[in-house]
Parts: C-alpha cells; structure tokens; sequence
C-alpha cells in the first residue's frame, strides 16, 4: 500500500478477480451439465454469500458484480472498471471479499486447499518477469 497506493491496490484486486474467475470456468473438468455457467451459476452464487460479510456495503455491490460479469465474459477486468473513475474505499472492501469468495470456490473445486495461493503466486511472478 505504501508503494503503489490505494488505487493501485484496488485495481489489483479487480485484476485478481478477472485471473481466479477466468481459472474457476476454465479448470473444470466433467460433462457439460456438470460445469459452472458463469451466468446462472457463480455469479448467483457469490451474490448470496456478500451478506455474510458484515462489513459489506450493499450499495457497492452492482459494481462487485459488474467485475465479476466482465470476468466472465472474458473482459479485461480492470479497463472494465476503470471507465467507471476511481475504486472508494467500501467498494475496494466488497472486491477484497469477492477474492476471498472466489479463493474459497476454487479451492473446493480443484479439491486442493491453497490452490489459489499458488495459482496467484505463478500469476503474479509471470507478471514481475513481463519486461512490459
């Protein structure tokens, strides 16, 4: 936070959430009837767990979701968002619990518990040796 900033810092997480959604719907394996749809699956999903997390703001939720659906259709999640201005604070919290939402799915469907820790750790080494 010191050296990048706030903003930086939350346009990370909504990389974050673009990389570990793009994982989630492309590391299932299986027939089709037992894939995730994005649309009528996970985004439904992660909608009704935001309300365990107390500190949730409920009015930053449409923007969360908004995330989540450019992640979902293949958008680069941070252009996305970045049209909209910069990242306020309650809204940067409810992306930060998104992570943590996503990390725990695709934890439990890959059945590896820390498997999103490495999955972000590669993801963010691969971007330290990008030279652009």
């Amino acid at each position: 936070m010191d050296t990048y900033g706030r903003d930086e810092v939350s346009r990370g997480a909504v990389f974050l959430v673009g990389v570990l959604t793009a994982h989630i719907i492309g590391q299932q394996d299986g027939d089709e009837e037992d894939r995730l749809d994005p649309l009528s699956d996970l985004i439904p999903a992660v909608i009704r767990k935001l309300p365990e997390f107390e500190l949730a703001d409920p009015a930053q939720v449409p923007m969360v979701i908004g995330v989540l659906m450019a992640a979902a259709m293949g958008m680069d999640t941070v252009a996305w968002r970045d049209q909209f201005g910069t990242i306020s604070p309650p809204e940067a919290l409810v992306h930060t619990f998104m992570l943590w939402l996503l990390a725990d799915l695709f934890d439990n469907l890959v059945e590896q518990p820390g498997a999103t820790d490495q999955l972000m750790r590669a993801t963010l080494s691969s971007l330290a040796a990008d030279p652009d």
